[in-house]
């Protein structure tokens, strides 16, 4: 009797040591799962699902709740990212808008397609301004793009195979890896197509993600200063969204069978107190992006977000803030997206310089 008490005192003991180790390798998963999510959006589930999101179902209403106070002129609830695909880059689009020979057109039908949200309260007159001639000037020598990242760490959720070693909760410093991969993207596309364009890659964010947009203000216009012919400064970033479950969502869109990071076109005005009398040249400029992306991959774009903080806008009528999809895309996504709108601003060049 003795002996089958011990044998079972024997057994009780060692399932409790296999209830205990399963248990830590669970613990251990979801400690790692949850490293990868973001906390930098909130989901309103109440509203009205309007985004192509992988992995869930995102409804349009997101709140942003970052855990530091942002700058005055930095977008509220925003911080970087990770991941990747192969570091050998992929051939560019084979489906690039053809080089318009005549000055560029648009119907008020195109401007009807185009929403425009966020959170500022002006009014102004979108088919006007879609249809309004650019006030940018091509022609000349010298640079005529700046890519800049005020978020430069920024990355996207890791594929299979393509890691990279993380700065912070979806950041990292390799630049193969990060928004900068697609700022140097679209700068080959445009140096291919005669575009002289530039390209910094200081990381602003990093250590500290405050002020960063402070420091950016003080690099755009050291270049401008330098290059007076820069036309536009993009500002490339990646978005950061969370599904129901709090891990990052991906903002995806296919387009002949393959997946393409969303892109969001930002356009800061002088609302929150910060000078910018021209934002709604920067508005015009962005409407007529958009107009050219959804003629060349529908559906590719999100709505155009006014907001009330500036962003250096205010520095050429061309700059703008450009998102390409969300903390849950990988970067091969993204990277699609980035090549369709390079290609879409060498046709915008195009077009500009031959109303010019």
């Amino acid at each position: 009797m003795n002996h089958q008490r011990i044998h079972r005192f024997c057994l009780a003991l060692m399932l409790a040591a296999m209830l205990v180790r399963l248990a830590g390798q669970v613990q251990a998963y979801l400690d790692w799962k949850h490293s990868l999510a973001p906390t930098l959006w909130r989901v309103d589930i109440d509203a009205a699902p309007t985004e192509l999101v992988c992995r869930t179902s995102l409804p349009a209403g997101l709140s942003p709740v970052s855990s530091a106070a942002p700058e005055a002129d930095e977008p509220s609830g925003e911080l970087p990212a990770a991941s990747e695909e192969d570091a050998a880059p992929e051939e560019p689009s084979q489906n690039a808008p053809a080089e318009p020979s005549e000055p560029l057109t648009f119907s008020p039908e195109e401007a009807d397609a185009i929403v425009i949200t966020g959170g500022c309260t002006y009014t102004y007159e979108k088919q006007a301004l879609l249809m309004q001639p650019s006030t940018l000037d091509f022609s000349g020598d010298g640079p005529k793009i700046l890519i800049v990242h005020t978020h430069a760490s920024e990355a996207y959720t890791p594929e299979p195979g393509f890691t990279y070693e993380p700065s912070d909760t979806l950041r990292t410093q390799d630049e193969t890896r990060s928004v900068i991969r697609l700022g140097s993207e679209i700068a080959r596309i445009l140096e291919d197509a005669g575009i002289e364009t530039l390209h910094d890659t200081t990381h602003n964010d990093y250590p500290s993600y405050d002020g960063s947009y402070a420091r950016m203000q003080t690099i755009i216009e050291s270049y401008l200063a330098q290059y007076p012919s820069i036309q536009m400064v993009l500002d490339v970033h990646r978005d950061a969204v969370e599904d129901r479950a709090g891990f990052p969502a991906a903002l995806t869109a296919k387009i002949d069978g393959e997946e393409y990071a969303r892109l969001m076109l930002v356009v800061g005005t002088d609302e929150g107190g910060l000078t910018h009398p021209r934002w709604q040249e920067n508005l015009a400029n962005a409407l007529k992006l958009q107009a050219l992306v959804n003629r060349s991959a529908p559906g590719l774009c999100r709505d155009i977000d006014l907001r009330t903080e500036r962003f250096n806008q205010h520095e050429t009528d061309g700059s703008l803030l450009c998102e390409f999809g969300a903390s849950g895309n990988t970067l091969s996504q993204a990277l699609r997206t980035a090549r369709v709108f390079a290609d879409v601003l060498v046709s915008f060049i195009n077009g500009v310089a031959a109303a010019s």
